[in-house]
């Protein structure tokens, strides 16, 4: 007699496991991107701090031009010199650093590496079927919650880095699945995604500015602090959280 295999969280063939691997032609459903370190973070901070929406660029060095067509609105670019910024820009990607950026209200633009490029990739291979969530460790509970009034099948995308697999972004988009899948991750599996995340990326932070690691400690690891559920609509983001 076989002993009973555990209920996967996602089905393997509804995860996409890098960017890179995103299909030319998504099935309908909807895709929520993940991308802990730091996309995930920061979109759910800019709207916790008053964001109207986030449009996300096509191409990094778009900013000013959005800029210039909406006055009020705040930009996002490059981290720059030891992470403080580029030149021209209001924030960059990073869950801290937007604490002291006034965006009450506002209209914001950002890309980023991995997670805003996803964003965009999926946009651009999909069609009006296809709907573009942002979640990670921090809005994974409200992100689910949400997903689970739909009816379409939620496929996760783990952004990954260079076109490879991140661990923090496959434990970022299972942590969100087990939300969904009606058995919520324990303290057990938090402790596990918690180290998940801080052996692959806090070792890496080591040597760099202190900021690196303020992100990742204070701001992605801390589970379901933000009740934000983004969703793209157009090239624009918006907090869905509240109804739509």
């Amino acid at each position: 007699m076989h002993a009973a295999q555990p209920t996967e969280p996602i089905p393997v063939d509804q995860m996409i496991p890098a960017r890179s691997q995103i299909p030319a032609d998504p099935d309908p459903g909807n895709y929520v991107v993940v991308d802990v370190a730091q996309f995930s973070t920061t979109v759910p901070e800019l709207f916790a701090n008053g964001a109207k929406y986030i449009h996300i660029t096509e191409t990094r060095g778009d900013e000013p031009e959005f800029q210039q067509a909406h006055p009020r609105a705040k930009i996002g670019g490059n981290s720059g010199p030891e992470y403080r910024g580029e030149p021209g820009y209001d924030f960059f990607n990073s869950p801290s650093f937007v604490q002291d950026v006034d965006v009450e209200g506002r209209p914001t633009a950002m890309t980023s590496t991995n997670g805003g490029n996803a964003v965009t990739d999926l946009r651009l291979a999909g069609d009006e079927n296809v709907t573009i969530y942002v979640g990670g460790l921090t809005n994974g509970a409200a992100v689910a919650a949400h997903l689970r009034e739909q009816t379409e099948p939620t496929y996760f995308v783990a952004a990954g880095s260079n076109g490879k697999p991140s661990p923090e972004d496959i434990a970022g988009a299972l942590y969100i699945a087990r939300h969904l899948s009606g058995e919520p991750p324990t303290e057990h599996h938090r402790r596990l995604y918690r180290e998940m995340v801080a052996y692959s990326k806090g070792a890496k932070y080591q040597g760099k500015p202190q900021i690196k690691r303020t992100d990742l400690y204070e701001y992605a690891l801390n589970f379901d602090s933000r009740d934000v559920v983004p969703k793209l609509d157009g090239q624009k983001l918006y907090d869905v959280s509240g109804g739509e």
